[in-house]
């Protein structure tokens, strides 16, 4: 019995951005301004209208276009999961790089922000 409870240990160790914590892919992408703007990622192109939100998928980026060239053209960058790699390795240490790796392959060392509102009012 001793064996099969340190293997579940282990295994709840080994990926803590998989498992536990976990990773936001996920960002809603208000339009405050009054243009469509154009929103691509790695899963798609979308329009989104003035006054209007929508979830986007990302898992690199966010690149926010809009028609009027005075407004501003922004990236929203994903930023690391401190939690996932605070406790890959404090904890994870154990386990060696596993870890670290199992959260790597699974993209969950960074997170997109949950929300991002586009404003240009020009």
């Amino acid at each position: 019995m001793k064996p099969f409870a340190v293997l579940a240990i282990a295994t709840l160790l080994t990926a803590c951005g998989a498992i536990g914590i976990g990773s936001n892919h996920e960002t809603i992408v208000y339009n405050n301004s009054t243009e469509t703007i154009s929103v691509s990622s790695d899963s798609g192109i979308f329009k989104i209208k003035p006054a209007d939100k929508l979830p986007v998928q990302a898992t690199d980026g966010i690149a926010i276009k809009n028609p009027n060239d005075n407004c501003p053209q922004p990236i929203i960058t994903r930023r690391p999961n401190s939690a996932a790699i605070f406790f890959d390795i404090f904890p994870g240490i154990i386990l060696g790089i596993v870890p670290l790796a199992v959260d790597a392959i699974t993209n969950n060392l960074y997170k997109m922000p949950k929300k991002y509102t586009y404003a240009c009012m020009e």
